[in-house]
């Protein structure tokens, strides 16, 4: 008999979902606080992306300008119109560099892709930025609520909020709203101290 209401003691706390629990604010400024701002920038990811074929984007411009005048000069000499070789040699080396744009752009796209997921990570479900929303300039209410809806492209501003945050936030004030927002989250050793100073 006590087997079977053990067994349905089990199965009951099975179905009972259990919420999630409120951390607390030392915890998200810890959070806060473990957030590597350069993890999120795009310059960075971008070249890192490129690897080996960075080169290739260093040594555009100078090798264009050096192309141009090669090709302007054998064209002038093969045909003695200075001005049809320019404007064909430009034409093609436009073509050219409108190729190698491209193919940058792809390492770009790839970046930014990954700093979203990166992004994503950060505030994972349960959000990091839109819990110090009370603490941001009213400029950043957009980037707040995006995040809440789980949009992560405003990259620029994140890592702008971020490193307000991180530099400017005060961690005493943070800590008295947070328990008054959520009073569960408070010490219950602060819970006595209020009891007694009634």
């Amino acid at each position: 008999m006590a087997d079977k209401t053990n067994d349905q003691d089990e199965a009951l706390q099975e179905d009972i979902p259990l919420e999630p629990q409120t951390p607390t604010a030392e915890e998200m400024l810890e959070r806060l606080h473990a957030v590597d701002v350069d993890d999120f920038d795009i310059e960075q990811r971008t070249n890192e992306l490129k690897g080996n074929n960075a080169w290739l984007f260093v040594l555009t411009m100078p090798v264009t300008a050096i192309l141009l005048v090669i090709f302007t000069l054998l064209g002038t000499f093969l045909t003695d119109h200075f001005i049809i070789s320019f404007i064909l040699s430009a034409g093609i080396l436009f073509v050219i560099g409108k190729m190698i744009d491209q193919y940058e752009q792809k390492f770009k796209y790839q970046a930014r892709l990954d700093i979203m997921r990166r992004i994503k990570e950060t505030e994972t479900e349960e959000g990091l930025i839109p819990h110090f929303r009370d603490f941001l300039p009213k400029k950043y209410r957009h980037l707040w609520q995006s995040l809440k809806k789980q949009n992560y492209m405003y990259i620029d501003q994140y890592i702008a909020a971020l490193t307000l945050l991180q530099q400017r936030l005060d961690d005493e004030k943070f800590i008295r709203v947070w328990r008054l927002k959520y009073p569960e989250t408070a010490p219950e050793e602060d819970d006595d101290e209020f009891m007694e100073r009634k």
